[in-house]
């Protein structure tokens, strides 16, 4: 089972956020992320099984964190804000986001295909987004 991320908090460094898992074995573990730029510093040394870059849990991670950083830097808005569909909660649980670049992207598939005026969709799972500039 991948670990669980429970809680994300914006420390008193700038770009710096600590994200709080919980592992399959009941423990939590925290990770601290600095952002420097729009690129992460991943650290090795508190990391645990399955926190590697690339992996299905830290990518996931890593775009929550950026949308927090850009959020936090006021950076967000510029680029366009991003909306559930009616009925729909990709955006609001956090599998879509808008990727450093500023493109509606799956966190676990990539970046999203125009399905429509204004909705962006995952050509793999199906997740959904409106983009407004």
């Amino acid at each position: 089972m991948d670990p669980l991320l429970s809680k994300i908090e914006a420390l008193a460094e700038p770009g710096c956020y600590s994200l709080t898992f919980t592992l399959d074995t009941g423990e939590d573990r925290a990770v601290v992320v600095r952002m420097r730029g729009d690129e992460p510093v991943l650290p090795s040394a508190n990391s645990f099984a399955g926190w590697t870059p690339g992996s299905r849990v830290a990518t996931a991670a890593i775009a929550v964190v950026r949308a927090l950083h850009q959020a936090r830097q006021g950076s967000g808005g510029s680029a366009g804000r991003l909306l559930d569909v009616e009925g729909g909660w990709d955006v609001g649980i956090g599998n879509v986001v808008l990727s450093a670049e500023g493109a509606p992207t799956c966190v676990g598939h990539g970046e999203l295909a125009v399905a429509e005026a204004g909705v962006f969709r995952c050509q793999t799972c199906g997740a959904a987004a409106r983009y407004e500039r």
